[in-house]
């Protein structure tokens, strides 16, 4: 029998789709690879008839052994049933029908009995029942894979849990450390506001033993001494005035600068810390030109009473001192109620920054915080939501595996049973075998015989081919057909244009003869000379020659192309074209 070459899935696949097979797309190269049952699935894709006509043949075998006498005689084949009834107790013959009833009874009983066991056990796998015990190792794999699935998924989830519980942890002690800070804020703010007051009181403090100063001034200056009063009067205690007050600047930048300088929250944004020194500039410089005009103004008003008073009681009656102490007392007086007032404005403004200041740090924890949070919550709801997409492919993946495994089992199935197939039938194999080779030998001898046609290799001759198909043979002689019609149609478009070409000549030359007549008209009013007529001829005849007309028949019959050119010399533009 001839090799046969390998097959393919596209051939293989729609053969077993025919057959019934459902192969759900999978690959079978690996079983047309396998020696045991490959030759045989590459022979049944070959020779397995469609129609079933496979009985047919075997009864047509059968007839021919028979014919041939080549069946077993009836001693054998009762020696060959007897061995098999000994191998296999119980085997029951074709026409025993008690043996039949028998066998009946039994097999009802069994399968009563298997159904009582199934019934009274659920899932029971009965011994032999392969596709059973095949479903049940699948599902205990496929419990077992979800069981580990499960007990991965929960360790995640333990983790997860275990990873807030310590953030949570870390937060609450973040918010202890914040508000430790913040209560250690507002003892800073509580201590350098004492501080504060303390400076302020030190500050009225100077500015008493001044006034106390002008006073024994005021005192020295009501005696009659006026070379002292005249030195105090020149000079005055002014440079008192100014360490006073520069005293009390260099105080008030010192408390600003412990102030500013404090450690804010490591949470607080640029732009809050941007602002907050903008607010504490703008306090600073508010407070400092309300104390040193405060202090400049007082320090003025003082050194302006004392003169003014040096300058009143001069030259007053020492009766009269009396009502200007009581005056420069009132004035004091007033004096001290506006210094309490703007003492009490300063101490305002200072509790209002720091309850600013206290709410400011309030904020910015409690904004941290909150924003810590979120970005936990948004961590939690991230790592969610990749659980459940990991949950999601390990389920496709479940699914994809389990529909693997049920096809593979399937093609197992289906392997087994053309095994099967394949030994309990391969005595009809061996003689499709041989009925194949026959027709292979009868192909072989009619291709002999076409090679040995006289009329075929007659035909390739004339149509030029080597190939000893009549397909091949039929296509050459419909090419040849249809060259011979394209070669018709173009020898009569060429013989039409072969006559377009003389009409055109024709006119063409009947416009030479018009004006070669014209040239050759009479005279007779005129007599010519011998003279004459000569030059006239020679002058004819070099035209001739000159345009070449004698031989435009010579050039029409061998060179169309000389012809053509000539005309065009001869005539104006316009007549050829």
């Amino acid at each position: 029998m001839n090799t046969l070459n390998d097959i393919t899935d596209k051939e293989f696949i729609p053969f077993l789709h025919s057959l019934g097979v459902e192969t759900y797309n999978k690959s079978f190269e690996w079983m047309l690879q396998d020696p045991d049952f490959g030759g045989a699935l590459k022979w049944l894709y070959r020779n397995l008839d469609h129609n079933n006509a496979l009985t047919a043949r075997e009864e047509y075998r059968y007839k021919e052994l028979e014919k041939k006498k080549c069946l077993l005689p009836i001693d054998e084949l009762d020696t060959a049933i007897a061995s098999l009834q000994e191998e296999f107790e119980g085997l029951c013959l074709p026409g025993d029908q008690d043996a039949l009833e028998d066998m009946k009874l039994d097999i009802n009983e069994l399968d009563t009995a298997i159904a009582s066991l199934q019934e009274e056990f659920e899932g029971l796998c009965l011994p032999g029942d392969q596709d059973a015990l095949e479903d049940m190792k699948l599902d205990i794999s496929m419990h077992n894979d979800r069981l580990d699935m499960l007990m991965r998924h929960e360790e995640i989830v333990n983790d997860l849990i275990k990873q807030n519980h310590l953030i949570k942890d870390e937060l609450d002690i973040e918010l202890t450390k914040l508000s430790a800070k913040q209560h250690q804020y507002e003892d800073d703010e509580k201590s350098l506001g004492e501080q504060c007051i303390a400076l302020a009181e030190e500050v009225d403090n100077i500015v008493d033993d001044v006034c106390d100063v002008i006073a024994n001034n005021l005192k020295m200056a009501s005696t009659n001494d006026e070379e002292m009063s005249s030195k105090f009067f020149a000079f005055g205690p002014f440079d008192a005035y100014k360490q006073c007050q520069s005293l009390y600047m260099s105080h008030f930048d010192l408390y600003v600068s412990k102030r500013l300088t404090n450690k804010h929250p490591d949470r607080t944004s640029d732009q809050d810390l941007q602002r907050i020194l903008n607010e504490a500039a703008n306090m600073e410089e508010r407070l400092s030109d309300a104390l040193c005009t405060y202090i400049s103004t007082k320090a003025e008003l003082c050194g302006e009473q004392a003169k003014l008073a040096l300058v009143n009681n001069y030259t007053v009656h020492p009766s009269r001192v009396s009502g200007c102490l009581l005056e420069v007392q009132s004035a004091l007086e007033i004096l001290q109620q506006e210094e309490n007032i703007l003492d009490q404005q300063l101490q305002d403004a200072i509790l209002k920054f720091v309850s600013s200041r206290t709410n400011l740090a309030v904020e910015t924890a409690a904004r941290s915080a909150l924003s810590i949070r979120k970005q936990v919550h948004s961590d939690l709801e991230f790592l969610l939501e990749c659980s459940q997409q990991a949950l999601c492919v390990d389920k496709l993946v479940y699914s994809a595996l389990r529909a693997e495994l049920c096809s593979v089992e399937e093609l197992l199935h289906f392997a087994s049973q053309m095994r099967l197939y394949l030994v309990n039938d391969s005595e009809a194999i061996s003689s499709r075998i041989e009925s194949m080779n026959e027709i292979c030998s009868q192909q072989l001898l009619k291709q002999q015989r076409l090679q040995l046609n006289i009329l075929q290799q007659t035909l390739n001759t004339l149509l030029h081919t080597d190939s000893n198909d009549l397909v091949q043979l039929v296509r050459a002689h419909n090419d040849l057909r249809h060259n011979i019609l394209v070669l018709n149609e173009q020898v009569i478009d060429d013989f039409r244009n072969k006559e377009i070409a003389i009409t055109v000549y024709g006119r063409q030359q009947q416009q030479l003869h018009e004006l070669y007549s014209l040239s050759e008209i009479p005279r007779p009013h005129r007599s010519q000379t011998s003279n004459g007529s000569n030059s006239k001829y020679s002058l004819m005849s070099v035209k001739e020659d000159k345009y070449n007309l004698r031989k435009f028949w010579q050039w029409f019959l061998m060179d169309q192309a000389k012809l053509l050119t000539t005309l065009r010399a001869a005539q104006p533009r316009g007549h050829l074209s």
